[in-house]
């Protein structure tokens, strides 16, 4: 594939998660998967676009998915995200504390995107699915098959991964 094609992947990934982000019940599933279940916000959101785009993910994708998410969920974003959430506080203290925050909270928004752009220019290699699968399938398959790789036990992330799938996919 062209890096054409991987950046309209890229921005088609990003467009689609910011636009489902900014509903406040998906933000609030995504932060409970992230910080009850310690799962990665961008691979829950990965799982639904690969659906909507119709690629399925089988175990080398989401085992690359994984292993992406630990180079850069665990090794770059969740860092940042400890600072910011460090900083919270602090940010009252001072308008040095409060840019700084801001600061910080920009570049943790950057390193999220990079990170999608890398998890979507794994799809471009990834086939379209069959016509007949909706997305709403993919999308369930795709988090099982997730769920079961990171040994994921208890019923609360399939009930939020099943509350992801309505919010994304409501008419499919």
């Amino acid at each position: 594939m062209t890096a054409k094609t991987e950046d309209a992947m890229a921005q088609a990934f990003w467009s689609f998660s910011t636009g489902l982000y900014s509903s406040p019940a998906v933000e609030a599933h995504l932060l409970t998967l992230q910080d009850r279940d310690g799962l990665d916000v961008n691979l829950a959101l990965f799982c639904l676009f690969a659906a909507e785009v119709r690629r399925p993910l089988d175990y080398a994708a989401i085992e690359a998915m994984r292993a992406l998410a630990i180079a850069w969920g665990h090794g770059v974003v969740a860092p940042l995200r400890q600072a910011r959430r460090a900083m919270k506080h602090r940010a009252s203290e001072s308008e040095i504390a409060a840019g700084l925050r801001n600061e910080v909270k920009a570049i943790e928004l950057a390193a999220e995107k990079a990170m999608q752009t890398a998890l979507a220019h794994m799809l471009v290699v990834v086939p379209e699915g069959e016509a007949d699968q909706k997305p709403r399938e993919l999308a369930a398959a795709h988090f099982a098959d997730w769920f079961r790789a990171e040994s994921v036990e208890g019923d609360g992330p399939r009930v939020i991964a099943k509350a992801l799938i309505d919010a994304a996919f409501l008419s499919a």
